[in-house]
């Protein structure tokens, strides 16, 4: 009796230490999570943004090739590519391997010429290179320059030499063509309602960049487009082909159906002739996720609730049959003034842990009182324009342009007078276990973090105190690279500060903006450092995906680093967030006697300025501190210049101001 009784006390007492340790995992990480907030001057900066502004410029066409048996037992294929250039055009070949392809290339006026002997063609300059976006091998690329493109219809044919086709295994490619002319395709899409079941659209037409800037939404050029089409490629691998309709202003149009959820890739070609009567062709690439998702906003009114410390709760109320995970919320709260007229308190935001309320969640976002008083604002007050969004991707789940908020007793500080936010105000409580920990000497580092699909890329000699993160050859979104940055610095430092390279600078952005962690215990003058950063998307992530299709993923599609995917993202980073960041950008070096690039593979789809990888304008970081831009550094190795992550004079300015 007594044994059994023994047992039993202990296995109870097991149990009790297993559950008292669940309930510290699960309230640990619910309050690693900052409660964020920002003042009404960030409302422009955080609305949900509109696709138009984050499309696709191109100057280029990447055609597909589809090979087929010749009766010489070969493989073969043949085309019609169009070239309006002026000065320069290059030709770029995607093969199952580097040279398994042999181009034959006839000019207008010209006789056809094998691209196997270009190097006795005294216009035409051939390198083998591969295109990738990390430090992954990438994919074989041959590229072809042309002096003296002649503009005009070119006639190429291709034969298959590679291992494969001699084993009867041929795989199918790409060609791209690319120009100097100054009119390139816009492509974006229609909307960001990325929602199995929807129809989702894409607009296309050309522009001319010696009218647009580099940057918003360009004006059309008409009566150029004779032909569009749309090319989508779902989950499975299954492709459709969509004609793209003429519309106002010479845009044209196409829509599908998402029947299912996962990533897409869409490719959009235009045909036609360009003003000067040149015959036009280029495409765009895009990559983007569809979201199986029926989460509906209630539209009863918010319930606020008090729950301490001049802290309300708002509920936002929702359905859902599909299990929920944490979410994105975001909305702004809205009140009256004396006068009884609209004013703006605060814009309120998180990640956010949903609550079962019978058959619905509730969805809690923290309103300090404070914000009230510094308005001067009274009741009655409402949530505008309420968000839902998925996390490892911002789509958004659910929207509501208004919600009545009922508030009952506000607390006592909404009545205070308050002239100033704080800390406390943008991100909530800091965690106890933050305070006790608060600038510990002994634990202050430095991290150095590397970017997508990279290896360590930090010269170590350059900097002191400092602890590296390391996530090799991996693809990670935001949010998840943001976590293992913080499980990272939890295990190696008490506080600490970043210097970033590409990617590591939005994760830890991220990670500030969303998290608690040991950035909100460094002190110094520079929080997070990053070079080469794409904070508003790089256009090469839509092209490695189309690549991917044929070749497979390599280190897989990121939306978070397309054009799209960083609009969403950046659409609910604050002001007091982005200040902390300081950022550099560099590109390659400038000579007047050759054809400049970074990178030979990569220049076809990005705007000059650029390093490779980053344009020097989608590097650019609004309301951060912009640490100036450098000529002559590339973004990763195996560039035509050294890499930006050995700048010794930046690395030693950024170790030196680093916060710890």
């Amino acid at each position: 009796m007594k044994r059994s009784l023994l047992l039993f006390l202990s296995l109870f007492a097991l149990f009790a230490l297993a559950f008292v340790a669940y309930t510290t995992d699960t309230q640990a990480s619910a309050t690693d999570m900052k409660q964020v907030a920002a003042p009404p001057s960030d409302f422009a900066q955080l609305q949900m943004p509109d696709a138009a502004e984050a499309g696709v410029r191109s100057q280029a066409a990447m055609v597909p090739v589809t090979l087929e048996m010749g009766k010489d037992g070969l493989w073969h294929w043949q085309g019609e590519l169009g070239v309006d250039a002026s000065q320069e055009a290059s030709l770029m070949v995607f093969a199952p391997e580097a040279g398994s392809w042999e181009l034959t290339v006839q000019r207008p006026n010209d006789k056809s010429v094998s691209l196997k002997d270009s190097s006795r063609l005294a216009d035409v300059q051939h390198q083998v290179t591969s295109l990738s976006l990390g430090e992954e091998a990438g994919y074989p690329a041959d590229v072809y320059l042309f002096d003296r493109p002649q503009a005009g219809m070119w006639q190429v044919a291709v034969t298959a030499t590679g291992a494969n086709a001699k084993s009867g295994e041929a795989i199918d490619g790409y060609i791209v063509v690319s120009t100097d002319s100054s009119y390139q395709a816009f492509s974006h899409l229609a909307h960001y309602n990325l929602l199995v079941g929807n129809q989702i659209g894409f607009v296309s037409y050309v522009y001319d960049a010696r009218a647009n800037g580099e940057t918003g939404v360009p004006t059309a050029t008409a009566n150029v487009i004779r032909e569009a089409s749309l090319v989508v490629t779902g989950p499975n691998g299954d492709q459709s082909k969509y004609n793209m309709v003429a519309g106002r202003d010479g845009q044209f149009r196409a829509d599908f159906v998402a029947r299912e959820a996962g990533d897409y890739t869409a490719q959009v070609m235009l045909k036609g002739v360009s003003p000067e009567g040149l015959p036009f062709l280029r495409t765009s690439e895009h990559v983007f996720p569809v979201i199986d998702s029926d989460l509906t906003i209630a539209r009863d009114a918010v319930q606020g609730r008090n729950i301490g410390d001049g802290i309300m709760q708002l509920d936002v109320m929702v359905a859902s049959s599909k299990a929920l995970a944490t979410v994105q919320v975001a909305a702004e709260v809205w009140g009256q003034d004396a006068a009884g007229n609209p004013v703006a308190v605060a814009w309120l935001s998180g990640l956010v842990s949903p609550e079962a309320r019978g058959d619905q969640y509730a969805l809690p976002l923290n309103l300090d009182a404070r914000w009230i008083a510094l308005a001067d604002a009274k009741g009655p007050f409402e949530l505008r324009n309420v968000r839902i969004q998925n996390v490892d991707n911002h789509i958004p789940m659910a929207t509501m342009k208004a919600l009545d908020v009922e508030t009952g007793r506000l607390p006592w500080v909404a009545y205070r007078n308050i002239n100033s936010i704080s800390e406390d105000m943008m991100m909530g409580q800091r965690p106890e276990a933050l305070k006790s920990t608060a600038n510990a000497a002994s634990g202050a580092k430095l991290m150095l973090v590397h970017g997508y699909c990279s290896g360590s890329v930090w010269p170590t000699g350059d900097f002191t105190g400092e602890i590296v993160f390391a996530d090799h050859d991996k693809n990670r979104s935001h949010d998840a690279f943001a976590r293992l940055i913080d499980t990272f610095g939890d295990n190696n430092a008490s506080s600490f500060g970043v210097v970033a390279h590409s990617q590591g600078g939005a994760a830890s952005l991220h990670l500030y903006t969303y998290y608690w962690s040991g950035l909100d215990n460094a002190s110094g003058s520079r929080l997070i450092q990053s070079v080469g950063t794409p904070y508003q998307g790089t256009a090469l992530a839509g092209n490695l995906a189309i690549l991917g299709d044929i070749f497979g993923a390599g280190c897989g599609t990121n939306f978070d680093l397309t054009y799209d995917g960083a609009s969403l993202w950046l659409s609910n980073i604050p002001s007091w967030a982005r200040s902390k960041v300081y950022y550099s950008t560099t590109s390659f070096n400038t000579r007047w006697w050759a054809y400049d690039y970074c990178h030979i593979a990569t220049d076809p789809f990005l705007s000059d300025p650029d390093d490779g990888t980053t344009e020097k304008w989608s590097g650019q970081l609004s309301g951060a501190n912009n640490m100036g831009h450098k000529k002559g550094w590339c973004h990763t190795n195996g560039m035509r210049d050294t890499a930006q992550y050995y700048d010794s004079g930046r690395n030693s300015n950024m170790n030196s101001y680093a916060s710890r």
